[in-house]
């Protein structure tokens, strides 16, 4: 759901909820502290060090640092270090970071943790690097996610959508049609991936369940979003419950693996996946990792709407940010990073490398830079993003502080539901009751 909106997540949760959730707290102290003075980017010799940190797979590495490498050269007075791990590891280093003051200066967030971040004073308030950092081409809605009361805390990376992947060889191999995905239902895909199971050679499947965010599909589907705009829950014990019991009639049909090799899945990146290696037909994700999974699997993969887009009261599906760059408070160098936030989202230069791997850019002099260089994978992507646009659902409410505990509790309780530990109705009760204490405790 970017967390609930987005941003993306796996089925591992975006940290380990016990020491990532002890670090973040400590950032409460933070409030007052890490003030620098603006000094125009560089220390006294007019030279400033930074640090950028973000999460992604080694092919995301190699794109940054290289765009990293023009942004030094236009920049010669800055020299940035870099910090990249896997998405657990890195929500758990940055919170334990920067409640020991030792926060990158330019980090990424997602989800709710701008607002987590923000609220306990440890982002920077982007108006104070306004000389640096030009953000008139991004309209207003977009910023909505990192804005509390009327100060910026982020700037969105580009926009993307949760969406279906669909590998048409493997339904080929197996004899199976995909139904009308304008109009489809969760009925009918969970039917489709036993088809899938059935006609395939052992070790594939029809579905290979990869987010969490699909609750908030589900969720939204129903006129309910996880979340409502006054940050409480806003999704019911029912929906959470029939979200987890359609997960175990796939487990019992078949349509997915079984819950032992889910599990083991859960933390490897894309081309270790059954989709990546061509042995699933469907899996959940988000859709600018189109490219990265057809690259890994070498086919030629569809992205399509969820189930249930015209089932219920209303399409779940929206675009969302995919991520957002913020400046930590702490920073020394604020302006410097400000600097480095603007060239990643305003350079057209850097937008030619990064393409849509952060999502398909939303200041439109870069996204018009980037659109001729799409690959088929890529303008598919956008073609997918512009149709989720228009297809009417209200946008998601703004992650409440506490929201960023969504994926922890879903994961855990699903597995839960999986191994047959926890009934649907049990662990819906408890995930209901575990995500209003986490909101309520902060």
């Amino acid at each position: 759901m970017r967390t609930t909106r987005n941003i993306s997540r796996s089925r591992r949760g975006l940290r380990t909820a016990a020491a990532a959730g002890a670090a973040l707290a400590a950032l409460a102290t933070l409030g007052g502290c890490g003030d620098s003075a603006t000094d125009g980017g560089g220390g006294s010799d007019g030279r400033a060090t930074i640090r950028f940190a973000w999460w992604g797979d080694s092919e995301r590495a190699a794109t940054t640092r290289s765009v990293l490498a023009d942004f030094e050269k236009a920049n010669p007075g800055i020299t940035v270090e870099t910090e990249t791990s896997d998405i657990d590891a890195y929500f758990d280093k940055l919170a334990t970071g920067t409640a020991a003051g030792d926060a990158p200066d330019v980090m990424t967030l997602g989800g709710a943790y701008p607002r987590e971040y923000s609220d306990r004073g440890a982002l920077l308030d982007l108006g104070q690097v306004s000389d640096e950092l030009e953000l008139s081409e991004f309209p207003e809605s977009t910023l909505a996610a990192a804005k509390f009361d009327g100060t910026l805390y982020g700037v969105p990376t580009g926009g993307n959508a949760i969406g279906m992947f669909v590998n048409p060889e493997v339904l080929e191999a197996a004899g199976v049609e995909l139904p009308d995905t304008d109009t489809w239902t969760w009925e009918q895909f969970t039917e489709l991936a036993a088809e899938v199971t059935a006609g395939s050679p052992r070790g594939t499947y029809g579905f290979e369940p990869r987010v969490n965010d699909t609750l908030g599909v589900y969720s939204g589907q129903r006129g309910t979003p996880i979340f409502d705009e006054q940050g409480e829950l806003g999704v019911s014990a029912a929906t959470v419950e029939d979200y987890f019991a359609m997960e175990r009639k796939l487990l019992a049909n078949k349509g997915m693996p079984p819950a032992e090799l889910v599990t083991e899945r859960a933390a490897v990146p894309p081309e270790q996946t059954l989709m990546g290696q061509g042995k699933a037909a469907m899996t959940i994700t988000y859709s600018n990792l189109l490219g990265v999974y057809a690259k890994a699997s070498g086919a030629d993969l569809r992205i399509v709407n969820l189930p249930g887009e015209k089932q219920y009261e209303q399409p779940g599906t929206t675009v969302l940010p995919s991520q957002y760059y913020a400046i930590s408070k702490q920073s020394e160098h604020p302006e410097a990073a400000a600097r480095l936030v603007d060239y990643l989202v305003n350079s057209p230069e850097a937008g030619k490398k990064i393409l849509d791997n952060r999502g398909l850019p939303f200041n439109s002099e870069v996204r018009e830079a980037v659109s001729p260089l799409l690959d088929e994978a890529g303008r598919a992507n956008a073609g997918y993003i512009e149709q989720v646009a228009g297809n009417g659902a209200p946008a998601a409410p703004v992650p409440p502080a506490g929201g960023s505990s969504l994926n922890d509790v879903t994961t855990r309780l699903d597995s839960e539901v999986l191994f047959g530990r926890k009934s649907p109705a049990e662990a819906a009760k408890e995930w209901v009751a575990e995500m209003k204490q986490a909101l309520d405790s902060v």
